[in-house]
């Protein structure tokens, strides 16, 4: 059972106000470097910028006294060894790689704005913020002379966003926490994700379709989609599109490019986003614009993409732990007349990814593309009931001053890849978006925090390892 302790509370709150300034420069640092994941990019394993992103974070952690092993750039870990006989290992999760910058920024992605009380900046949320609240609450804990008779590791990744080779290389070759949290959701505790299917769709075609390109990372739905159509005049294409208001029609040399827009969101947290593709499929399978096989192509697009649950896929599962699966076609190419098209499914935790891989397919396959899964990534789930569940809730409750429900997501975090993890904040489910639809979102231009929910995320870390190490 948790019992606070306000003054020590006081003393932790009067320190994080001590060192804001430094907490928000630091992140600044993070911030400024476009640590994009790019496998097999140069001498790195995922690219020169996350080689940089890592060597700034050790040089933050070497300035508080830490030490940060680098595991051959795959990822970094810094751990506080505990002074007791035998002792166990918690683990802190974060990752600094962060998904393409995008376009329609009204702040400087890499400047870390401070403004009305928000940082903004491409992973202020996602997640080098909570990864500097993580480092902190280290630095607090040694500045303070505390010591925990546990070991405390942070764990600094490089591809979470990309397929999570990163963790994958860590738990073949590093020790494993006996108990992770993972800094990448809102608090209070997630307990439970998604299984995790990524496919990828293939359409040899024949016609006059160009060219259709969407997307650049699978886990992001894209707010743009283009296609360029042979064969068809300008006044042809406007006559059968008619207007709307998402569709963008003009003239591309002897060809036609149509652009639609869209809302992006991550694939994962689908409601209020507006799908590009299927924007365009859909509009485009509705003429007689397309001919040859790319028409039924198109037209099988549209179907594939039209709900976010898996309806037009043939997979709308359903749990009542973890709700609906969705399903988004977000990524696509034209290779050599190759329509591609990459699909991020998170299917519910109690649905068998195998039977969803069979159905999908051939669902595909009737409509004429080739499937290849390309991932497939169990569910992650803990019980409810494990005694650090309701301990770390408790802790929420009292630092946040609300009650927050645990709870379980499509999004797919490190969890996925331990034995034993939880997704442990340090957002909150109510936090305010001072933009409007499509901006301030994590992976959405202009992604922003409220300052104090990391501060205060900061607080609860600190606390709740002092007490799961007493548990421990």
């Amino acid at each position: 059972m948790y019992k606070p302790d306000e003054s020590f509370k006081q003393t932790i709150d009067q320190w994080i106000e001590a060192n804001q300034e430094d907490f928000v420069k630091d992140l600044a640092k993070l911030v400024a470097i476009p640590s994009i994941s790019v496998e097999n990019d140069g001498p790195w394993p995922f690219g020169e910028e996350c080689k940089n992103v890592l060597d700034k974070a050790t040089e933050i952690a070497r300035g508080y006294g830490f030490t940060v092993v680098n595991h051959e750039y795959h990822c970094g870990s810094c751990v506080v060894p505990g002074t007791g006989e035998h002792p166990k290992r918690i683990g802190m999760f974060a990752h600094l790689d962060v998904v393409p910058l995008g376009d329609g920024w009204q702040y400087p992605p890499l400047g870390c704005t401070l403004k009305d009380g928000y940082l903004i900046g491409r992973g202020v949320g996602d997640n080098k913020g909570p990864a500097i609240c993580a480092l902190y609450a280290l630095r607090f804990l040694k500045e303070h002379k505390i010591e925990l008779k546990n070991d405390v590791m942070i764990y600094f990744g490089l591809s979470e966003e990309t397929g999570m080779k990163d963790i994958e290389y860590f738990c073949k070759t590093q020790q494993i926490p006996d108990l992770c949290l993972v800094t990448d959701t809102n608090f209070p505790i997630c307990y439970g994700e998604k299984g995790l299917l990524r496919a990828e769709l293939n359409f040899q075609t024949e016609g006059n379709l160009v060219d259709f390109h969407a997307g650049s990372v699978v886990n992001v739905i894209p707010s743009k989609a283009e296609v360029l159509l042979s064969g068809v005049s300008l006044e042809e294409v406007k006559s059968q599109l008619g207007e709307q208001a998402a569709l963008t029609v003009e003239a591309d040399g002897p060809n036609v490019r149509i652009t639609a827009a869209g809302v992006s969101r991550h694939a994962a947290f689908p409601e209020g986003a507006v799908n590009a593709v299927q924007v365009l499929a859909a509009a485009l399978s509705g003429t007689t614009l397309l001919h040859g096989s790319c028409a039924d192509a198109v037209k099988g697009l549209a179907e594939l993409t039209s709900d976010f649950y898996g309806e037009g896929a043939d997979i709308a599962f359903e749990d009542e732990a973890s709700g609906k699966l969705t399903a988004v076609g977000s990524v696509v190419r034209m290779e050599e007349g190759n329509l591609k098209v990459l699909f991020d499914v998170r299917y519910s935790v109690t649905a068998d990814g195998e039977e969803v891989s069979r159905r999908f397919g051939a669902c595909s396959e009737k409509k004429g593309f080739s499937f290849k899964v390309t991932e497939l990534s169990r569910p992650a789930y803990q019980p409810i009931d494990r005694p650090y569940i309701p301990l770390l809730c408790d802790i929420c409750d009292d630092v946040l001053g609300k009650h927050y429900e645990p709870y379980t997501m499509g999004g797919g975090t490190y969890s996925r890849k331990l034995p034993v993890a939880v997704g442990f904040g340090p957002g909150v489910p109510d936090a305010v978006n001072p933009f409007e639809s499509g901006h301030g979102q994590g992976h959405q231009p202009d992604e922003c925090v409220p300052l104090q929910m990391l501060l205060n995320g900061l607080k609860t870390y600190i606390i709740a390892l002092i007490e799961l190490d007493k548990m421990m």
